[in-house]
């Protein structure tokens, strides 16, 4: 493994087969010796109308130490990305001298956010909704495959309570991924409401934009009621832990619709 972050840097740019290859060393080391990187997440919230809904993942690449900064645009009613996006950014930096790591990635994050602002604007995203059920990966009390919460931050003990509940699913491994990291696994998501049960995602196979995913929590249920006694939108926030340079990845997975 390399010792320093421009060593890094450099080896990441050498080739795709050395990160294969060092991939395939990081497998034979034990979890605690590999470090790969947790993106943090903004919720840019609800179009007024409910219809649309985004949020942004940021962070330090592992392995190469480049900022990112990935914008993701979800049409509420099909569940699907809006054409054109995510927005994705990542920028090379010269770690060779000291670097202002925060000041990088904020630069990164502001020019994403510049390019994104028109669609993110044509869609009406405007910050609405609340986060009413909240958990990181720091979390060591709660179960991470459930989360129960009512949808209404201003008046919590007023309406019935939406149980999230996950499964993780093992599920033929695609041909890009490594062997030696763990099970690829898919998820199985479910939400119940008023006595009904329906099921928001159930895997048959790992979509390729996943890469190669090992485990999942329910990080964030966020709601957006437009009218008072008017449906309720919802986005679940699934963060996804993945094989990764130097150790496993966190990434986010939003899964959408109305109550």
């Amino acid at each position: 493994m390399y010792n320093t972050r421009a060593q890094r840097s450099r080896g990441r740019r050498l080739a795709g087969s050395l990160a294969f290859l060092a991939g395939l060393a990081i497998a034979a080391l034990p979890i605690s010796a590999t470090a790969g990187d947790f993106a943090e997440v903004e919720v840019l919230g609800f179009s007024k109308s409910g219809s649309h809904f985004a949020f942004e993942e940021f962070g330090i690449q592992d392995g190469s130490g480049f900022p990112y900064s990935n914008i993701y645009l979800i049409d509420v009613a099909d569940d699907s990305w809006v054409s054109g996006t995510p927005q994705r950014r990542l920028d090379e930096v010269d770690d060779s001298q000291p670097l202002d790591f925060a000041e990088e990635l904020a630069r990164t994050r502001a020019a994403n956010r510049d390019v994104a602002n028109d669609v993110l604007g044509q869609t009406g995203i405007a910050g609405f909704g609340q986060t009413v059920g909240h958990n990181p990966p720091t979390e060591r009390t709660s179960d991470p495959h459930l989360m129960i919460a009512t949808t209404n931050l201003s008046a919590p003990t007023i309406g019935g309570p939406v149980t999230l509940a996950l499964q993780e699913i093992p599920v033929a491994k695609p041909g890009n991924c490594p062997d030696g990291f763990g099970t690829i696994q898919g998820m199985k998501l479910t939400l119940t409401h008023e006595g009904e049960t329906r099921v928001l995602a159930d895997d048959s196979h790992i979509p390729k934009s996943r890469g190669c995913p090992l485990r999942y929590r329910i990080e964030r249920f966020v709601t957006h009621t437009p009218v008072f006694s008017g449906p309720t939108y919802f986005a679940v926030l699934v963060l996804m832990e993945k094989i990764g340079f130097e150790g496993p990845d966190g990434r986010f997975l939003a899964i959408t619709g109305k109550l």
